[in-house]
């Protein structure tokens, strides 16, 4: 039994939401966005579930490559000024439809993440209301 939480996503630039319902990663709905690398450029699907690495995508993305992340409706890349404290790459912001953001390495590997809330304590109470104490079980 695992205990995870899923986490519903908007575009930064425009405030789409980023969720796919058709196509699952984790058995959750995915986050669909535009990804394109020095050589490539396609379609990727990452998993809602924080704190998981899994996603599906239509083109090969090497070991260490750091990719560009676009939104599917409005297009803009999706960047921030912050870079990782891991490996210096560019971070990758997304708001959170509760209040606040996750952000992400854009470096293939790197595992570096993190997650801020606009309001603690609505965001502890919203995810007390939809997981409960333990998580949401699997």
């Amino acid at each position: 039994m695992h205990n995870f939480v899923t986490l519903n996503l908007k575009c930064p630039v425009c405030g789409e939401s980023l969720m796919d319902h058709d196509k699952l990663v984790d058995n959750e709905h995915s986050v669909r966005l535009i990804i394109k690398t020095p050589t490539n450029k396609g379609i990727i699907r990452l998993s809602s579930v924080y704190g998981s690495y899994n996603y599906i995508s239509d083109i090969n993305i090497p070991k260490d490559e750091i990719a560009e992340f676009y939104c599917p409706h409005c297009k803009s890349q999706i960047t921030s000024k912050k870079e990782c404290d891991s490996c210096g790459a560019p971070m990758v912001p997304f708001n959170i439809e509760m209040g606040g953001q996750v952000n992400i390495c854009s470096r293939k590997g790197c595992k570096n993440h993190l997650m801020e809330f606009s309001d603690d304590n609505v965001a502890l109470k919203k995810l007390y209301e939809d997981y409960g104490l333990n998580g949401k079980n699997t």
